[in-house]
């Protein structure tokens, strides 16, 4: 059962706190809380499913969502087209209620729980791809060419770290396509090694 109570969140702004075993949700806008049960399913099943694979999240996570776009930009440097950011045990997200209106909050918790779990060490190109290939998003993929097919995995790294959302859009999409490739001929456990 998930225990709310009221907490800092930071100097400006009261947050209110969730627990749901390992897990624990801090949010600003009160219209977050009733996506909380979304969130925690998502989880749970993102939690067994990389346990089946080998993989565990830490045995503490926190999940932090902003009370807005600016506020996420600016606790976590990403340009505010992106869903969240994950440093360690720390996943840092937009708030839950703008996730849950587009449609992005079950894939968005899905793939940043691997991100927690993910291998250390492993590119960047492989760890995105895998993720969204882990969280579903792939699936939403158009099947046309991403124009990064001939770029170097090294070159696929700098590319996720575009600003412009077309271009970080191209490198997601040509991440999960390699890393998907990955997947279907080495299986899951064959990806993940580096």
């Amino acid at each position: 059962m998930a225990l709310l109570c009221l907490t800092l969140f930071s100097p400006a702004a009261h947050a209110f706190q969730a627990q749901h075993g390992p897990l624990t949700v801090t949010y600003v806008d009160p219209r977050d809380r009733q996506h909380l049960g979304a969130v925690f399913k998502a989880w749970d099943a993102a939690a067994r499913d990389l346990k089946a694979l080998g993989l565990s999240p830490p045995a503490k996570v926190r999940i932090e969502a902003a009370g807005n776009a600016a506020d996420f930009q600016a606790l976590t440097g990403e340009p505010v087209n992106i869903a969240a950011s994950t440093q360690g045990a720390v996943i840092r997200t937009q708030r839950l209620s703008a996730l849950a209106a587009r449609g992005l909050l079950p894939t968005t918790i899905r793939h940043e729980a691997f991100h927690t779990a993910q291998p250390a060490g492993i590119p960047r190109w492989l760890a995105e791809g895998l993720a969204r290939t882990f969280s579903g998003e792939g699936k939403a993929d158009p099947r046309t060419p991403t124009g990064l097919e001939g770029v170097a995995d090294a070159r696929l790294d700098a590319k996720l770290l575009e600003r412009d959302p077309a271009q970080l859009n191209a490198a997601y999409r040509e991440a999960t396509v390699r890393a998907a490739k990955r997947v279907r001929t080495r299986g899951w456990k064959g990806a993940l090694k580096w």
